[in-house]
């Protein structure tokens, strides 16, 4: 399992890959920030996270919160079927705008 990192894939589009858990988290986050930060809109691509818990989760809950006070359209892209789980079972998956990928 690798660590979590925030790499720029292309213009607007970012990866987020490794694991994402408690000490995780809080490195990868400011790097997030840094990314939505001046961006009208950015797409959060997360084929690469391998593994992930509740952080995880409060990670992308965070991310759609901060881009919409920055004024930042964030869509999120392959969310894993560990964080849509963990999402439906917190009934927050309409937050993720991923309600129609959980039945």
């Amino acid at each position: 399992m690798s660590q979590a990192a925030l790499r720029e894939a292309d213009g607007g589009r970012w990866r987020l890959s490794g694991v994402l858990d408690f000490a995780s988290v809080p490195v990868v986050w400011p790097d997030l920030q840094r990314a939505l930060s001046g961006q009208r809109s950015l797409t959060l691509t997360l084929d690469g996270v391998e593994r992930s818990n509740s952080a995880g989760l409060v990670l992308l809950v965070e991310a759609i919160d901060a881009a919409r006070t920055a004024g930042c359209a964030l869509e999120l892209a392959d969310i894993p079927d560990e964080l849509l789980d963990l999402a439906r079972m917190s009934n927050c998956v309409d937050l993720l705008g991923a309600g129609d990928a959980v039945s």
